[in-house]
């Protein structure tokens, strides 16, 4: 009756002994293998499959089946999935999906292999509910990698950030305060000259240091939100660099804290890429929401480039662009830049990227 059983069932099922010979085989792998069963039976796994799909039991999946039968469930109790193709009399190779199971408690070392055509379109649930979760695992792990690489790249920008305020910046400080003991004591007029340019050094490269505090940790992003942080950042392109800036905040919502971040640092890329290379007198920054994500337009009216609007190869020396196109990537979005040369109606420069809601990543507790 099992005899019957196994023989009739839906999938293309075989057996193999601990030396890999074939011992049982359904008719369904009859009709994949494309071999009788007097065939199947009794030849070596190397000679049905290119791959030997047993690797998957030893290699990749020896620390989760410990950790199963640690937590007292019988190894073998889960199929192991995998990946191979099988040898067809005719010479040709047919890719499958191979799911085997061990039997539990089973000295003999038996394996139950289920293989899937997958050309075929006719996949078990079981492999398509598995290709389905392998799927969303990968998006998982590709979301929480780049969490913690934001997370780190912040974590490390903070420490930094109080490093140059702690002992740098207190420094100049304390340099600045000696001078003005000094200038009490000088009466030269070229003497005081002197010294008056020493302060003016001093107290720009203070503001410098404060810049880069600013730049490694904007103090508003966590405490106010991405708004009034890129109020300060814009505030700091129009000074440095004389050009008309605007904010445009459609924001319903503020991001969760990792999304604000990688927002933010594209932002920066953007609108040091228009410091440096835009020659422009405006420059607009929208924050919007779209498609149940993330929407950002940065638009100057500068030079602009003769490529066309598309994502077009990044230019030489614009890293900042290739950067901004590799996070939006890694979060699920995307990144567009479109150039009107100087000289045409409406020249200049517009970058836009999005990124999903989806791709808010857990903080775990950064600030």
């Amino acid at each position: 009756m099992y005899w019957q059983a196994f023989r009739a069932a839906p999938e293309a099922l075989v057996v193999l002994d601990a030396a890999g010979v074939v011992r049982l085989a359904s008719s369904a792998a009859e009709t994949l293998f494309d071999r009788a069963t007097a065939d199947l039976v009794g030849r070596r796994v190397e000679e049905l499959f290119v791959a030997d799909p047993r690797t998957a039991l030893t290699t990749e999946t020896a620390a989760e089946t410990a950790a199963v039968t640690a937590a007292g469930t019988p190894a073998g109790a889960e199929p192991v999935y995998t990946t191979s193709a099988i040898r067809r009399p005719d010479g040709a190779e047919l890719p499958v999906d191979v799911r085997l199971r061990t039997l539990p408690g089973d000295p003999s070392g038996l394996v139950v292999l289920a293989v899937d055509d997958q050309g075929s379109g006719g996949l078990s649930r079981a492999s398509l509910e598995h290709r389905l979760a392998r799927v969303q695992q990968a998006g998982e792990a590709q979301g929480q990698a780049l969490g913690d690489v934001i997370l780190n790249q912040e974590r490390e920008r903070a420490r930094i950030a109080a490093g140059v305020h702690d002992d740098s910046l207190q420094v100049i400080t304390a340099a600045m305060l000696r001078l003005q003991h000094l200038r009490r004591r000088l009466r030269e007029p070229r003497d005081l000259e002197l010294l008056g340019k020493l302060e003016d050094s001093l107290a720009l490269a203070a503001d410098r240091l404060r810049r880069l505090i600013f730049d490694f940790r904007p103090p508003k992003l966590s405490s106010e939100g991405l708004a009034p942080a890129t109020r300060d950042l814009l505030d700091g392109l129009a000074e440095d660099h004389s050009l008309v800036v605007h904010l445009e905040n459609r924001l319903r919502d503020e991001p969760a804290l990792p999304t604000r971040l990688l927002l933010f640092r594209m932002l920066q890329e953007a609108v040091a890429n228009v410091a440096k290379h835009a020659d422009a007198d405006q420059c607009t920054v929208i924050l919007g929401e779209q498609d149940d994500g993330y929407l950002v337009r940065v638009v100057d009216d500068g030079v602009g480039t003769e490529h066309a609007d598309t994502d077009f190869e990044t230019p030489a020396g614009h890293l900042g662009l290739v950067l901004m196109r590799e996070r939006a990537a890694l979060a699920g979005g995307w990144f567009r830049i479109s150039s009107v040369p100087r000289g045409s109606p409406s020249s200049g420069t517009t970058v836009t990227f999005w990124v999903p809601r989806g791709a808010d990543l857990q903080s775990k507790g950064a600030a």
